[in-house]
C-alpha cells in the first residue's frame, strides 16, 4: 500500500511552488555553489604559475580553468536574479565576443601597465570584457609572453591575479545573492503581494521555465547554428583552451537536469502523452553530439545526428515547452529575452 501511495504521489503534478523549490534546491543552488568552488581554486594555481612557470604548474592551471568554465556553462542560462544584477554574467564570462572586445581592451591594458588595477575593486571598474574567464584565457595562451616569473610577464601576472580574484568575488556575490536570508531563493519561494518581483508561485515557476528556454536558445543559436549556417561567423566558446566540447556537454547536461526537475510532463493529459516519448528521443539526439561536429562519448543513438537535426530538435523542444507543456501546467511563459534574435 505504501509503495502504491508513493507511485501515485510521484505521478501527480507538482504544485508551482514545489516545482520552484525542487529546481532551486536540487539544481540551481548546487550548480551555483559548484561555480563558486571552481572559481576559488583559480588564485592558487595562477600564483604557482607566476612563481615557477613550470609545465606542471601550467597543466594545473589549465585543469582548474577547465573546471571553472564547465561549471559556468551549467549556469550561463540563469540570466535573472544575482547573475543579472550589476552585469555579473558578462563580467564572469564575456562571450560571445564577435567584435573582439576582450583582445582589444586587454591589449590596451597591457600596453598601459597600470598596476593600480591590482588594487581591490579597481578591475571591477573596467570593461566587463577584461574582468573574467575569457580575459584570463587570453593571458594563459599568450605564446609571445606566457605567464611566469620572467620580467616581460610581470604585469601579465599582476593582471591574471587581479582577474581571478575578481572572478572569486563575482561568483561569491552570485552565491550569496541566492542563498542569504531574504535572497533570491527566499524571494522565489515566498511570492505574494509584498514581494517586489513575484506575486504568485506561478510567476516564480515561469521565471525558471524561461531560463530553461533561454538555455536552449543560447546553445542552439550560439554553439550549433554557426555549424549549420556558414555565413554566421562566431568563435566557439573558449576555443583557445579547447573547451568547446566541454562547454556544450555541460550546458546540455544542466538543461536536461533542470527539465527533469521541473516535471512539466506530469501535467500532460493522456491524449498528449506522445510528447513524453518525443522529448526522450530529442534529449537522446541532443546528447549524441559533442557540440563540435563529432559524436559524444556514450551517445545513445546508433547514428550521429547532424548539427542541423540537433538544432531543429532544440527548437522543437523549446516550442513544446513554451506552448504545450507550460500551458498544460497553467503557466504563461510568453516573451523571453532571446525572442526575435
Amino acid at each position: 500500500m505504501a509503495a502504491l501511495t508513493t507511485a501515485v504521489s510521484a505521478a501527480e503534478p507538482p504544485s508551482h511552488l514545489e516545482m520552484v523549490r525542487t529546481a532551486i534546491e536540487t539544481h540551481i543552488i548546487p550548480h551555483i555553489d559548484a561555480l563558486k568552488t571552481a572559481a576559488e581554486a583559480l588564485p592558487p594555481v595562477v600564483e604557482t604559475v607566476c612563481k615557477s612557470g613550470s609545465p606542471e604548474a601550467r597543466h594545473a592551471l589549465e585543469k582548474k580553468f577547465a573546471d571553472a568554465v564547465t561549471a559556468y556553462a551549467a549556469v550561463d542560462f540563469l540570466r535573472f536574479g544575482p547573475m543579472l544584477e550589476k552585469g555579473r554574467r558578462e563580467q564572469i564570462s564575456f562571450w560571445p565576443d564577435p567584435r573582439g572586445f576582450v583582445s582589444r581592451q586587454l591589449r590596451m591594458i597591457l600596453v598601459n601597465k597600470d598596476e593600480k588595477l591590482a588594487e581591490p575593486g579597481m578591475l571591477a571598474k573596467q570593461s566587463a570584457a577584461v574582468q573574467g574567464l575569457p580575459a584570463l584565457e587570453a593571458l594563459m595562451h599568450d605564446k609571445d609572453v606566457p605567464l611566469g616569473p620572467t620580467d616581460p610577464a610581470h604585469f601579465r601576472c599582476i593582471m591574471a591575479k587581479a582577474i581571478v580574484q575578481n572572478i572569486v568575488r563575482l561568483t561569491s556575490e552570485v552565491a550569496e545573492g541566492w542563498e542569504k536570508p531574504g535572497g533570491w531563493k527566499d524571494k522565489m519561494l515566498n511570492p505574494g503581494s509584498e514581494n517586489d518581483t513575484y506575486k504568485s508561485a506561478a510567476e516564480s515557476a515561469v521565471e525558471i521555465v524561461k531560463a530553461f528556454l533561454v538555455g536552449l536558445s543560447l546553445t542552439g543559436d550560439l554553439q550549433l547554428k554557426p555549424q549549420v549556417d556558414s555565413k554566421i561567423k562566431l568563435t566557439p566558446p573558449y576555443q583557445r583552451s579547447g573547451l568547446q566540447k566541454q562547454f556544450y556537454t555541460a550546458s546540455i547536461t544542466s538543461l536536461h537536469e533542470l527539465y527533469n526537475a521541473l516535471r512539466l510532463e506530469a501535467y500532460l493529459k493522456p491524449d498528449m502523452a506522445w510528447m513524453k516519448g518525443w522529448s526522450q528521443g530529442t534529449w537522446r539526439t541532443i546528447e549524441s553530439i559533442d557540440g563540435a561536429g563529432g559524436r559524444a562519448p556514450g551517445a545513445q543513438r546508433k547514428d550521429t545526428p547532424t548539427a542541423r537535426e540537433v538544432f531543429d530538435r532544440m527548437n522543437g523542444l523549446r516550442n513544446i515547452v513554451a506552448n504545450r507543456l507550460s500551458t498544460a501546467a497553467g503557466l504563461t511563459v510568453g516573451f523571453n529575452e532571446l525572442d526575435g534574435d
